[in-house]
């Protein structure tokens, strides 16, 4: 297994939401930057430019979906949340 505490963690899900622009960002890893996609009007897909892994998303008027109780919201993957270890955990709360 890899030591992560010695290499940057790219695996990390960053996320922002501009009140003001009402735009949630998704990011995986560090912020840099991307290729996009616009999935729909609502959605931009961000993919690493040399690897074409998906790598972030922007959801746009954000508050419009997520303020209904169930989200009328597609994105084409799915996410996989694991805690390798107890010291992650604690990595957040810095």
């Amino acid at each position: 297994m890899q030591d992560q505490s010695k290499s940057p963690n790219t695996d990390r899900l960053k996320i922002v939401y501009d009140r003001e622009a009402d735009v949630l960002y998704v990011t995986k890893g560090t912020p840099e930057h991307t290729d996009y996609v616009e999935y729909t009007e609502e959605v931009i897909l961000r993919f690493h430019p040399e690897t074409k892994q998906l790598v972030g998303f922007t959801l746009i008027d954000f508050s419009k979906h997520f303020a209904k109780a169930v989200p009328d919201i597609g994105l084409p993957f799915t996410v996989d949340f694991q805690m390798h270890n107890e010291a992650d955990l604690l990595s957040y709360e810095d």
